[in-house]
């Protein structure tokens, strides 16, 4: 029953309250009354060094459920919510008027764009051409390195 309320919670986006801010992220209470996780890395597409830049005790959030963790807690993000929004071209909730979706969820965040996590949580991400290459070369190096060792045993004897 609860995979199948986490799968409706992937297709809509729910509010949520942030109830308590620790170093790597915010604790967040559903409309469901679940309380799930906003890791630090889902806060916002831009890098968080702090989540109190972001997010204050109280604030009304919308967050999206990503999965749960074998403990059968929540992991939440409010990066793939807003990404829904913008995806969808709908507000994930009705938004005060004269703001915008982006402007209700973290007061001091950055406005939502689309990003690569907007694709379903279960692809892997596709690698960019810089990527590629530094993982070949790491391949490589790699190999290069376990040649070199087992020369140097042969010589050894």
């Amino acid at each position: 029953m609860t995979s199948l309320m986490a799968e409706e919670h992937r297709i809509k986006l729910t509010e949520g309250i942030v109830i308590k801010i620790v170093p790597f992220g915010a604790f967040v209470k559903t409309d469901t009354n679940e309380v799930g996780l906003v890791h630090i890395s889902e806060i916002s597409d831009t890098y968080v060094k702090d989540v109190n830049q972001f997010l204050k005790e109280g604030d009304k959030v919308i967050v999206r459920v990503i999965g749960r963790n074998k403990d059968g807690k929540l992991n939440l993000s409010i990066k793939a919510a807003k990404a829904a929004g913008v995806a969808d071209g709908t507000p994930a909730a009705p938004a005060p008027e004269g703001s915008s979706p982006a402007q209700t969820s973290a007061p001091g965040a950055p406005s939502a764009r689309p990003s690569y996590n907007s694709r379903p949580f279960h692809e892997k991400p596709v690698l960019s051409p810089f990527d590629m290459m530094m993982k070949r070369y790491l391949q490589d190096s790699q190999e290069c390195q376990v040649d070199k060792k087992k020369r140097t045993e042969r010589k050894r004897g």
